[in-house]
């Protein structure tokens, strides 16, 4: 079961005694709780039958106890319990909880939200395989743009595909800042109903690939303050060194496959369709294969590759095995 489909589900009334929320996707966890608030919580009942616990200040007994003592005001009791993954129950705490979990009482809902597991674990292992656990991880990308015009209809708008592709491609696979940035670009749009890819580019910040080949450009050009400049500029935005590392090397092998296929006099339409690629990032690569032999993908990915050994097996600084990486490539 998917989050969508279990707030579908939720929206109808249809609410389970027990949920196991897992996954590094807080944006769905939130969505999912909010839901279910929204469903059995009112005014007058929420100091009686809400109570929200944190797993690294209270114990397995804590929860239980407190789904056990129903509400005296009646109504479906929601006890909410958050960051599993921080303080994990052992031995009859543990066992206690498969056990309600596998018996759970019908008068109430208990959610308990992990943003990480590990399956070798037996109460991990358990909670996952019930049937209402719900893994809230980020969709592919390609299936980001429907959702993207799903909740733009349930907002009584409509978002062009072409407008939903570019949004993805700004921002990525992170479903809870694609939310934000589509109710920005909804209330930028105001009365007018129809959200165009225009739309969005007035509204939404800087492509993730206009980085990317931003970085591209630094690194052809032999100009390694600016590739040092746009590398901390990531970091420093969150993102892992490991992931830039990945997004690079996907932007190598795509400007070498285009280029392969550019070779064959081929379009840049039947290029995305033999590629089964977005046909904006095969634009994008085509303005750079002219500016890369296959000789420099071929080095520039055999640096990739070690920089990528020395990631995962050493016990280096990853900036300076980024800022190595950048180097040795615009070299």
């Amino acid at each position: 079961m998917t989050p969508d489909n279990l707030i579908q589900k939720i929206s109808k009334g249809q609410i389970e005694p027990f949920y196991f929320l897992y996954g590094p996707e807080i944006f769905y966890q939130a969505e999912i709780i909010q839901a279910l608030i929204q469903q059995v919580i009112t005014d007058d009942n929420r100091d009686f039958n809400l109570e929200n616990f944190d797993a690294r200040e209270s114990t397995v007994n804590h929860w239980l106890g407190s789904v056990k003592t129903l509400s005296f005001l009646g109504g479906v009791k929601l006890v909410i319990v958050r960051n599993l993954q921080e303080a994990i129950p052992q031995d009859k705490e543990a066992q206690a909880l498969i056990d309600y979990a596998q018996s759970p009482i019908p008068e109430a809902c208990l959610v308990i939200a992990s943003n990480k597991v590990d399956r070798k674990r037996k109460i991990f292992k358990t909670l996952t395989g019930l049937k209402n656990a719900v893994a809230c991880e980020a969709p592919k990308e390609n299936e980001l743009t429907n959702w993207l015009r799903k909740r733009a209809e349930e907002s009584n708008y409509s978002l062009s595909s072409d407008a939903a592709r570019f949004l993805v491609n700004r921002v990525g696979a992170r479903p809870g800042i694609l939310a934000k940035e589509l109710e920005k670009t909804l209330l930028y749009a105001g009365a007018n109903k129809s959200i165009s890819e225009k739309d969005v580019a007035e509204v939404v910040g800087e492509s993730k690939m206009e980085n990317v080949f931003a970085l591209t450009d630094a690194l052809k050009t032999k100009n390694p303050e600016a590739a040092l400049r746009l590398l901390n500029n990531q970091i420093d935005h969150g993102e892992e060194p490991i992931k830039i590392l990945g997004t690079i090397a996907w932007q190598f092998r795509m400007i070498w496959e285009v280029k392969h296929f550019q070779g064959k006099n081929l379009p840049s339409g039947q290029i995305a369709k033999a590629m089964g690629a977005n046909p904006y990032v095969v634009d994008k690569a085509l303005q750079h294969t002219r500016r890369f032999s296959t000789q420099q993908l071929r080095t520039g990915y055999l640096e990739l590759v070690k920089a990528d050994r020395s990631l995962k097996s050493t016990s280096q600084d990853p900036l300076a095995v980024m800022q190595s990486l950048i180097l040795n490539l615009c070299h």
